[in-house]
């Protein structure tokens, strides 16, 4: 960190821009073997389905560091809607990122494996799509968010019911869904009277450093609760909410004005988190793609979580121009940025989601379709 930065970072009100330190890209027509895909999707971006025996290796929207210089990432339920993606299959891809840097690098996304998801044991408490192999697609769950234990297993939080999954490290899913009394979402598969918009469940969930405690966030508000975005509580241990109703949560997070949803939520210490906070807009025209930290132990005099400027994704510095553009400025302008990752004190990495193939951030005169782009940034530091 320079010495200006450090010096800027002391004055009151200032925060510096975010550097981009390295840069990778996994190619928007990246895809894995199985069933024939987008059967229910019109052509975009100058891609036309069905995509024959493969599966689109996109939807990023969570993150986890692995060994290494690997990850793990989390698909969302594919192309967008319970109706256009039942031949979609849920997965975890397990990425290794050649990073380019000032000092060189590849900028290079590789694909290592592939998990899927699936309920051989029939947990889900109604018909899934593919009966015979029990592999789950996106119409039947919207996997949003993700943590793993020490024991291996993913804890996975999901959009259209919404609920809390448990799956092994090899995509089993565990047990049924948990859920809490008053949540239910708009396409819920069950049918039951919403209390939540669609697509607006546990689009970010953080974990306490001891793995005790699970912190499911919704993407949108309770109907009648307008105001607030809740955080709810989850006992690893006993493996239940601790809160006793959806009206109830354990925090309260009030959006910018102009903000729509957060795309992420994630823990650095026992009281430290941050969130990715974004609008529905793309492109040039986004307005809002933030980076904010919060603190559960400090409040605003209505009981919401104070939260203070980490990084503005629209305005990055690039000295080195590390996506190779031309330009000093970066800026990360997706719709959906869902993955988000600590480093360390000073650097975060974030990934987009893409939404293959609809996405045309970079491009929006109806080029290609948007890459997966994965970044690290520097930003001012997130604890002393």
């Amino acid at each position: 960190m320079t010495a200006m930065m450090v010096l800027l970072m002391l004055l009151p009100g200032m925060v510096t821009a975010a550097t981009l330190v390295a840069f990778a890209q996994l190619p928007a027509d990246t895809f894995g073997n199985g069933p024939t895909s987008g059967q229910f999707i019109e052509a975009a971006n100058g891609r036309k389905p069905p995509f024959e025996n493969q599966q689109p290796v996109q939807g990023f929207s969570a993150l986890l560091h692995a060994e290494d210089d690997s990850f793990l990432v989390l698909s969302d339920n594919g192309f967008g809607t319970r109706t256009n993606s039942p031949d979609y299959l849920l997965s975890i891809y397990h990425i290794k990122v050649d990073f380019r840097r000032p000092t060189g690098g590849a900028g290079q996304i590789q694909l290592l494996n592939t998990t899927r998801l699936r309920d051989p044991q029939r947990h889900l408490p109604y018909p899934v799509e593919r009966p015979r192999d029990r592999f789950l697609t996106g119409a039947d769950l919207d996997p949003e968010s993700f943590q793993r234990t020490a024991d291996g297993s993913f804890w996975v939080g999901e959009e259209l019911i919404p609920a809390l999954l448990q799956f092994s490290a090899d995509g089993v899913l565990l047990a049924p869904p948990f859920t809490l009394s008053g949540l239910a979402a708009a396409d819920n598969p069950q049918g039951t009277v919403p209390t939540l918009p669609r697509s607006r469940g546990f689009e970010g969930m953080a974990i306490s450093p001891d793995e005790k405690w699970l912190y499911p966030m919704l993407e949108g508000s309770v109907i009648n609760d307008t105001d607030a975005l809740n955080i709810y509580t989850f006992s690893v241990e006993n493996q239940g909410f601790e809160n006793p109703d959806a009206l109830n949560p354990s925090y309260r997070y009030r959006l910018d004005k102009a903000a729509t949803a957060i795309g992420e939520f994630i823990m650095y210490s026992d009281t430290g988190a941050l969130v990715i906070e974004r609008d529905s807009a793309q492109g040039e025209i986004a307005m809002i793609k933030k980076i904010y930290k919060l603190d559960f132990d400090r409040l605003d005099q209505d009981g919401f979580l104070i939260k203070t400027l980490v990084a503005d994704l629209l305005d990055i510095e690039d000295p080195s121009d590390l996506n190779q553009d031309g330009n000093r400025r970066f800026t990360f302008p997706f719709q959906t940025i869902e993955g988000l990752v600590i480093i360390n004190q000073t650097i975060v990495g974030l990934v987009n989601d893409n939404n293959y193939p609809f996405g045309h951030a970079r491009w929006p005169d109806a080029a290609p379709p948007d890459n997966n782009e994965f970044i690290l940034i520097e930003v001012p530091p997130l604890w002393p």
